[in-house]
C-alpha cells in the first residue's frame, strides 16, 4: 500500500532526524500524560484535485507541542524543520516538491501550558 502524503512527510522528518525528543501522532493529539514529553503530529489538511496522470498538491499539517516549561525547544525545533524544507525541497522523491506554507504562525497554549506551532507543508506530487 502506498503511504499517504502525510505519513510521508512523517517518514521524511524522522529520515532527517527532525522527530528526534519528540512522540510522534497521526492523525490527532493525544495526550501522552507526561508532561514532560513533546509531541508532533503528522495530518492532513487538503488540497488541490487529485487527479490520474497529472500533478496533486497535498496539504499537511505537522503540529510540534512543546512538553511543559520546554518552550525554546519546541522553538528551536520549528526553526530546524522549516531551514530543513527550505534547503531540501526536494529531498524526498516519494514527497516530490515540498514547501512550507504561512512561515511559522504564532504559537497557541493549551490548557496545562504547552505550547502549539501548526505549521503547514504543500507537497506537489504526481505519478
Amino acid at each position: 500500500m502506498i503511504p499517504m502524503m502525510y505519513e510521508r512527510v512523517r517518514n521524511m522528518f524522522g529520515e532527517a532526524g527532525l522527530t528526534v525528543g519528540f512522540t510522534v501522532q497521526m492523525l490527532m493529539y493525544d495526550d501522552p500524560g507526561d508532561k514532560s514529553k513533546a509531541v508532533m503530529v503528522f495530518r492532513p489538511n487538503g488540497g488541490s484535485p487529485i487527479r490520474d496522470n497529472l500533478g496533486s498538491e497535498y496539504f499537511v499539517l505537522v503540529d510540534v507541542i512543546s512538553a511543559k516549561d520546554r518552550r525554546t525547544d519546541a522553538v528551536a525545533a520549528v526553526q530546524k524543520i522549516i531551514d530543513y524544507v527550505q534547503a531540501n525541497p526536494l529531498g524526498d522523491e516519494c514527497l516530490g516538491y515540498i514547501q512550507n506554507i504561512g512561515s511559522i504562525p504564532p504559537p497557541v497554549l493549551t490548557e496545562d501550558n504547552r505550547m502549539v506551532f501548526r505549521l503547514q507543508f504543500s507537497c506537489n506530487f504526481g505519478d
